[in-house]
C-alpha cells in the first residue's frame, strides 16, 4: 500500500486548543454533532468525566492532528500513525506565536487604522512583525517518535523596553497621575518563559497541542488597570475627537503593557514509512532532518482560545459555516435538494439554546417577554405545533414557513455577504463599508438577534457612526436553505444523528477533523472575537477551505483578537457569543416545569468583593476558571430532560471559591 501513497496532509486544517488552569487536558471534537467527554468520574460530562480536576481547576482542552495517506489521485489511502504497518516513524513541527502586543490596534472592523498600534511608544514606526519586543517567539519545537514529551513551548516579551511614556488619562492600579494631562513614564519589567502551549504524543504518534493556562500580566510601574483604560482618553481619531473607548488604541481590547499566553501558528509533520520513503507537508523535504518550506495546502494550523462554557451548544454562525462561504466549492450538500433536519433543524434549535444562557433570548426581561425563546416564549421553535407545521412541506403551512423566513436577517449589500462590506482586507483601510449599497435602517426585530461585526446599535449611537451589520446576518448557504424551505422545496428527511470518527468511512475522516474543529466556534459578531477575527472571512488568508494561507505569520491572524483575552471576554456579557460565553444560567424545578436565572459572572473576587456587572474586567483575570458550566439537566435513563420540546440546560461545575463572602472587616480599635 505505501507505494500507492503519493503525498500527505494534517487534519483538520484549522484546529482550535482551549486555554483552562489545570494541568489536566480532554481532546477536543473530531466528528460534527459529537461532544466529548473531558474524562474523569461524577461529572456531567457526556460519559460522566468532569471538566474540572481534583482541585476545581478548569481542565485545558486539547486539539489532535491526524496524519492522512493520499494517492495521485487525490483519494483516500489510509491515516498514518505509528500502529500501523506503514509507518516507521512521525516528526512533527510546531511553530507558534503571541504578536497581540505588537500588532494593529483592534478598533472595530470598519475604524481599522493602520497608523494606530498596540503599545505605541514601544518599537513605534515599524509593521507588527517587526516589533520583536513584543512579540512572544518560542521559535520552532518538534516532536518525534519515541519521545515521551511534553514538548513546552515558552518565550519572552517587553525584553530591553525598560521606560515610555503612556497617556495619563489612562487608569493605573493604585496611582492616580497629579496632572492626567501629562503623561506618566512607567518602566517595564521583561515577562519570561511564558508558556504558549505543549505538544505531546498519543498512543499513535499523533500530536496533541495542548494549550497554555489561560494566563496574562501587567509588566509596567505603575501597572495599566485591566479595565477600560481609555474612558477618558481622547487621541485624535474617531468623530468624537476619540473621546471614546471604542475607537481608539487604548481600549479594552488594547490594553497597554500587557501580555497574554494564547497563540497561533503552522502545524507540519514529516513521515518516513517502512520502506524508507520519506513524506513531508513541508516542500523540499528528503529526510526526517530536512527543514523544507511550508505547503499551505497540506500543513495545519493551530489557535488557542478561552474555554467554550456551553459545549453542547453552537452559535448560529460558525467559522464552519464562514468557510464554507468563503468556499462555496467545499460546501457538501451544495447540490443536494434542501433536508430540513439537516439543513433547517440546526438554525432553530441553536437560537432556542440561546433561551438558557441570554437573558433576552429568555424572555426573563420585561422587553423580551412575549418576543424570545424560553419553554413557553413564542419564539420556541421546537414546541409541537411549530415543529408540525415545519416538517410539512405542502400548502397547509407554506404561510407559517414564510413567515419565519422573513424574520430572517441577511447582511448588507447585494451579495448579502459580511465579507463585502468589509473590503478591502486589512491592513489597508475599509472604505467600501461607507457605499451606498451597504446602508440601510437596522431592523432589530430580525433574527437572530445578536450584536454583530459593526458593534450594537447602542456603541454606534455613542460613537456617533452608522456602520453595517450592527446585528448578526445568517449566512447564504443558511438562507438559501431557509428560503427553499419556506417555499416547500424540500425534503423532510431524519433528525441527524453524529457519528463518532472510527465509524466513519474512511474517505469521509478528513472532512469530518475539518469541520469538527470549527463547528463550535463563533462566525461573528467579531468584535473581536472569541476564536478568530473577522480577517477569517477572507479568501486571501487561505490556500484553500480549511487551510490558512502560505505567507501568513505564525501569531498574525490571532493577534487581533483582544489584549489580554479577558477584556473582551468580560466585556462582551450581553448577546454577543452566549453559547461560548454565558450572559445567565438558569435552575431548574421539575416539579413545577419553572426555572430561575442568575448572572453567570456573580460572587466574589479574590479580595472577598462582590464580581461587578459594571467594571469587572480586572475580576474576569480572576474569575475565568472558576465560573459555571452549562450543560444539559439529565433524565433517571440518562436522557435529556426537554421542556416543551427544547432541552432543558442548568448551570454545573461552578468553582465555590466564588460564593465567598465578603471578608470580614475587624471592629475598629478602642
Amino acid at each position: 500500500m505505501s507505494e500507492t501513497i503519493k503525498t500527505i496532509r494534517i487534519h483538520p486544517g484549522i484546529g482550535i486548543a482551549r486555554l483552562g488552569n489545570s494541568d489536566e487536558f480532554f481532546v477536543g471534537p473530531e466528528a460534527p454533532g459529537l461532544v466529548v467527554d473531558p474524562g474523569g468520574k461524577g461529572g456531567p460530562g457526556p460519559n460522566g468525566g468532569s471538566y474540572r480536576d481534583a482541585d476545581a481547576r478548569l481542565k485545558r482542552q486539547a486539539q489532535r492532528y491526524r496524519v492522512y495517506g493520499y494517492d495521485a489521485d487525490g483519494k483516500v489511502v489510509a491515516e498514518l500513525t505509528k500502529q500501523s504497518d506503514l509507518v516507521q516513524s512521525l516528526r512533527w513541527r510546531v511553530h507558534v506565536r503571541n504578536m497581540k502586543a505588537a500588532n494593529y490596534a483592534f478598533q472595530g472592523a470598519y475604524l481599522f487604522d493602520p497608523d494606530k498600534l498596540r503599545n505605541p511608544s514601544v518599537q513605534p514606526g515599524k509593521k507588527p512583525i517587526e516589533r520583536d519586543k513584543l512579540i512572544i517567539d518560542p521559535g520552532v519545537h518538534t516532536i518525534s517518535s519515541g519521545e515521551a514529551g511534553p514538548v513546552v513551548m515558552k518565550g519572552d516579551v517587553f525584553v530591553d523596553v525598560e521606560k515610555s511614556k503612556l497617556p495619563g488619562e489612562l487608569r493605573f492600579v493604585g496611582f492616580t497621575p497629579k496632572d492626567p494631562s501629562q503623561e506618566v513614564e512607567v518602566t517595564y519589567e521583561a515577562a519570561r518563559d511564558i508558556e504558549l502551549g505543549q505538544l505531546r504524543l498519543d498512543d499513535g504518534d499523533r500530536l496533541l497541542f495542548v494549550p497554555a493556562g489561560g494566563k496574562g500580566e501587567c509588566v509596567t510601574t505603575p501597572k495599566v488597570a485591566l479595565s477600560n483604560p481609555s474612558e477618558t482618553h481622547s487621541p485624535p481619531n474617531g468623530p468624537d475627537g476619540g473621546r471614546n473607548p471604542l475607537t481608539n488604541q487604548f481600549a479594552y481590547f488594547n490594553v497597554p503593557g500587557w501580555w497574554d499566553d494564547t497563540c497561533g501558528g503552522e502545524i507540519d509533520v514529516t513521515v518516513t514509512l517502512k520502506d524508507g520513503t520519506v513524506l513531508s507537508t513541508r516542500d523540499g523535504v528528503t529526510s526526517a532532518a530536512d527543514e523544507g518550506a511550508r505547503n499551505a495546502r497540506a500543513g495545519a494550523w493551530i489557535v488557542t482560545a478561552p474555554p467554550k462554557f456551553s459545549p453542547y451548544m453552537l452559535h448560529v454562525v460558525s467559522i464552519l459555516d464562514r468557510v464554507y462561504e468563503a468556499f462555496p466549492e467545499a460546501y457538501p450538500h451544495a447540490s443536494r435538494k434542501t433536508n430540513f433536519y439537516r439543513d433547517v433543524y440546526p438554525v432553530f434549535a441553536k437560537a432556542v439554546n440561546y433561551g438558557w444562557v441570554s437573558a433576552e433570548a429568555a424572555g426573563v426581561k420585561p422587553e423580551t417577554k412575549d418576543a424570545a425563546h424560553g419553554p413557553r416564549q413564542p419564539g420556541n421553535l421546537l414546541n409541537d405545533r411549530y415543529m408540525a407545521a415545519f416538517t410539512d412541506p405542502t400548502e397547509k403551512s407554506r404561510s407559517m414557513r414564510q413567515m419565519i423566513y422573513n424574520l430572517m436577517r441577511r447582511a448588507p449589500g447585494k451579495r448579502g455577504r459580511l465579507v463585502d462590506s468589509l473590503q478591502p482586507p486589512p491592513p489597508q483601510r475599509p472604505t467600501t463599508w461607507k457605499d451606498e449599497e451597504f446602508k440601510r435602517e437596522e431592523e432589530d426585530y430580525k433574527m437572530p438577534k445578536l450584536w454583530g461585526t459593526g458593534g450594537k446599535p447602542a456603541q454606534n449611537e455613542e460613537t456617533g457612526f452608522d456602520l453595517p451589520d450592527q446585528f448578526l446576518s445568517l449566512t447564504d448557504w443558511q438562507l438559501n436553505h431557509l428560503k427553499e424551505w419556506a417555499d416547500g422545496n424540500f425534503e423532510v428527511g431524519e433528525p441527524v444523528r453524529p457519528v463518532a470518527l472510527d465509524e466513519l468511512p474512511l474517505a469521509d475522516q478528513p472532512h469530518a477533523l475539518d469541520a469538527s474543529a470549527l463547528e463550535p466556534t463563533i462566525g461573528g459578531g467579531f468584535h473581536p472575537g472569541i476564536e478568530f477575527p473577522y480577517l477569517i472571512l477572507y479568501r486571501e488568508n487561505f490556500a484553500e477551505a480549511f487551510r490558512v494561507a502560505g505567507g501568513v505569520e505564525p501569531g498574525s491572524v490571532a493577534a487581533y483578537m483582544s489584549s489580554p483575552w479577558q477584556g473582551d471576554f468580560w466585556s462582551c456579557d450581553t448577546a454577543w457569543w452566549p453559547t461560548q460565553r454565558p450572559d445567565v444560567v438558569f435552575e431548574y424545578d421539575r416539579a413545577t416545569q419553572t426555572r430561575t436565572y442568575k448572572e453567570w459572572f456573580r460572587g466574589y473576587d479574590e479580595s472577598g468583593e462582590p464580581l461587578s456587572s459594571d467594571d469587572g474586567y480586572q475580576q474576569m483575570a480572576y474569575a475565568w476558571p472558576k465560573l459555571g458550566m452549562v450543560l444539559p439537566l439529565r433524565t433517571e435513563d440518562g436522557g435529556f430532560l426537554k421542556d416543551n420540546g427544547q432541552m432543558v440546560f442548568v448551570e454545573h461545575e461552578r468553582d465555590p471559591a466564588l460564593n465567598r463572602p465578603p471578608q470580614a472587616k475587624s471592629p475598629p480599635a478602642k
